[in-house]
């Protein structure tokens, strides 16, 4: 995407137009681009959000299933039925 957006950045400066309008032309790209990086960044921060949690439960479920000791309870895991 930075690869893409440098490109047009090139291209826009060597194309047959007025610096004014090349400037605009720069400026709205860049605003969209600083728009799609901060979706892709939220949409990052919230996957890692939901991972933490579920690691936390993971967590949180391994130590009820722990006796005293730290050695598995097997009665807790199997309801007793063993």
């Amino acid at each position: 995407m930075i690869v893409f957006a440098l490109g047009f950045a090139v291209a826009l400066l060597f194309a047959p137009q007025s610096g004014k309008k090349t400037r605009k032309r720069l400026l709205r790209q860049a605003k969209k681009l600083r728009l799609e990086l901060e979706a892709k960044a939220e949409k990052s921060i919230d996957a890692l959000n939901d991972w933490k949690v579920s690691v936390e439960e993971l967590a949180e479920d391994a130590a009820k299933q722990m006796n005293g000791n730290g050695k598995l309870d097997v009665d807790a895991v199997s309801g007793g039925n063993i």
